[in-house]
């Protein structure tokens, strides 16, 4: 669908690719990688056309209709969230329109003759138009994708300058995926989604027929939706045909064959630099020295892989061992306004336990940890830290607490203990500050920058518990692994809010989920506690079924009694759909029999002699095209969960 021939781009003396040519095929799915700055989002913009390859050229087959998501930026032209995300189907909507208008011109007795058959001829072209794309779904698509990127419908009117700019990523997401086009470009999607989201954006994916293109820092969102991978590296860019996870061990190869390859050559150079040396002021051997001169002249030089960070180890400085309880709340409540944020939960964190506090975005999670932290005071509830426990706690925000006169690395020293000096510049290679970087003035980082600087310094900081708001943004796939390792080494104890699936995995051992405004314990791996919201995904799980997680001592008979319990409410639910489905469905056809009976009606010239009569069948047809809509969504809905049970029946 898409080729790039011999491209390559600059800016000034910056080489973004150089003699670069690859092909996007239809239903490819690739993940696009590479360091933080080495230009894949300039990429995403040649391929959508909005700048030109320095040289070379981009070629596209007529019928690719690319769909781009950048990281921010986004161009709104209607007010409200869901007109915003069902713009997506502006073909449609005009025709619904032009229906609408010539309806309205019908019911005006002036127009008679022959501009009154034009319109109704116009009128039953028009209605032809959308049967043919199902006008009826556009609300009910457009209502299942917002509610699946977490809005609810209370938030559908809302003006989109209500929302934060991650919510606004939500919309122009919404708006991408209702247009269906054939090509679909995400440039770090999972930045502003929690996991509720992600999940469902992943199931969404899973039945996208086009070409799919992903940026991201996300390896699990990566290893889920993607079959090759790019690699952008010093101007070109490298392509492995797998996941992921199979990047990795392929690169591990590439790597041991480059140095291989590095240290057979260096051999062979040092034998022909002997050979030269030895015989260079002999006449009788000038021609064949001359000869492998000129062979090292030309010889293409092999070069060692470049991956050092990948090599960084640190340990948290020690500290002072906590006591046996180190955190407990109860009963906590905090209102903003008038609008509770969450009420009366309780929790409680022992020494070395490592836990994560997850939700939807806007439940209150970073919320609850300046509350912890002591930034901001709960409306009700007590908070108690245990004996010898020293904290320190980690938010984007905190970037700009640091001293803008210093270079990165004066402000990095001036928290580090005397063992952490010699380690430095391998803790700030590993955040991605390499060579003079560390020089820089603080003042002229970016945000990015800046939010890596105050995880690195804290990092350094003798502590026994930490709290830790999303560390993982602004920081590549490397470095995360360099953080999740010294997190494993770390003797204290952690409450972590992150959506990243995989940092967390095999991090912590507790799930605190805020739901509803409370907090639902789960006393499992993150892997379980995933593969449980999966299955709520899928229906398996009803809303609220949550006594496996909040028992702390589940027992064997429980398990295979709520295994029971569930079957037998599945079974229940199942007849029950079914049931309603056939109702539904009867009541569809009916409507649709009255409706085609009203077309019918229309195209008679005559109905318009009898104006009363018109402006009644008029009223018949917009409440049987309006009830038609509401029974195709709920059609629609009840299909998907019956197709959701009869899955996990299957499983």
């Amino acid at each position: 669908m898409i080729r790039l021939n011999n491209v390559s781009l600059a800016f000034g003396s910056k080489t973004i690719v150089d003699n670069v040519s690859l092909h996007i095929r239809r239903n490819d799915r690739i993940g696009f990688i590479g360091p933080n700055g080495a230009g894949k989002s300039t990429i995403f913009k040649l391929i959508c056309r909005l700048i030109e390859p320095s040289e070379g050229n981009l070629i596209c087959a007529k019928d690719a209709n690319i769909g781009y998501l950048p990281q921010e930026g986004f161009a709104f032209r209607k007010k409200t969230v869901f007109d915003e995300a069902s713009s997506a189907f502006e073909d449609i909507l005009h025709l619904k329109n032009q229906i609408d208008a010539i309806h309205a011109r019908l019911e005006d007795p002036a127009i008679q003759g022959e501009d009154h058959q034009m319109l109704l001829d116009n009128y039953a072209h028009l209605q032809h138009q959308m049967e043919v794309v199902n006008s009826a779904k556009i609300d009910a698509e457009t209502g299942k994708v917002l509610k699946g990127m977490g809005f609810k419908e209370s938030d559908f009117g809302r003006d989109i300058g209500t929302f934060s700019g991650g919510w606004q990523m939500r919309v122009a997401l919404c708006r991408l995926l209702l247009q269906e086009p054939n090509v679909l470009l995400f440039d770090e999607p999972t930045n502003h989604l929690d996991i509720d989201s992600i999940l469902w954006l992943e199931e969404y994916l899973k039945g996208f027929k086009g070409g799919l293109i992903i940026i991201s820092h996300d390896r699990a969102f990566l290893d889920r939706n993607v079959t090759r991978i790019w690699e952008l590296e010093k101007g070109k860019i490298h392509e492995y045909y797998g996941n992921y996870s199979f990047y990795e061990v392929e690169k591990e190869k590439r790597m041991e064959l480059q140095v291989a390859r590095y240290v057979n050559q260096q051999k062979k150079i040092k034998e022909v630099e002997r050979f030269i040396e030895r015989f260079r002021a002999k006449n009788t051997k000038a021609s064949q020295v001359q000869s492998r001169i000129l062979m090292l002249e030309k010889m293409e030089k092999e070069e060692l892989p470049e991956n050092m960070t990948e090599q960084v180890k640190f340990r948290f400085p020690p500290s002072k061992q906590s006591g046996i309880s180190v955190l407990d709340i109860k009963d906590i409540s905090h209102k903003y306004d008038d609008r509770m944020i969450f009420q009366d939960i309780c929790l409680s964190i022992e020494r070395e336990e490592k836990v994560a506090l997850v939700g939807q975005n806007g439940s209150g999670k970073s919320t609850l940890l300046r509350i912890i932290a002591g930034i901001e005071q709960p409306h009700s509830g007590t908070i108690k830290m245990g004996h010898n426990v020293s904290f320190d706690y980690f938010a984007q925000e905190h970037a700009e607490k640091l001293n803008t006169q210093h270079t990165v690395m004066q402000e990095i020293e001036s928290v580090a203990p005397l063992s952490m000096i010699p380690h430095i510049r391998h803790i700030l290679g590993a955040f991605l500050f390499t060579g003079d970087d560390v020089f820089k003035c603080v003042h002229v980082l970016s945000g990015g920058e800046k939010s890596r600087l105050s995880l690195a310094k804290m990092l350094l900081k003798p502590t026994n518990f930490l709290i830790l708001d999303e560390p993982t943004n602004h920081i590549d796939i490397t470095t995360k692994k360099i953080l999740k390792n010294a997190l494993l080494d770390y003797a204290g104890s952690m409450l972590i809010v992150s959506h990243d699936r995989d940092f967390l995995d095999g991090l912590v051992s507790k799930v605190y989920e805020l739901k509803n405004r409370k907090v639902l314990t789960h006393l499992v791996s993150m892997r379980d506690f995933l593969e449980k919201k999966s299955s709520e995904l899928h229906g398996e799980t009803t809303e609220g079924r949550t006594a496996e997680i909040l028992d702390h001592k589940p027992e064997g008979s429980n398990s295979h009694k709520q295994q029971y319990l569930l079957k037998k409410e599945q079974t229940a639910r199942k007849r029950k759909l079914t049931k309603e489905v056939q109702t539904v469905e009867e009541k569809i056809a009916l409507l649709e029999t009255q409706k085609k009976e009203l077309d019918h009606i229309f195209s008679d010239p005559a109905l318009y002699d009898d104006r009363e009569k018109s402006v009644e069948i008029n009223k018949q047809y917009k409440s049987v095209t309006q009830e038609l809509s509401i029974l195709y969504n709920r059609w629609e809905e009840m299909h998907a969960e019956l197709e959701s049970i009869s899955n996990c029946e299957i499983l």
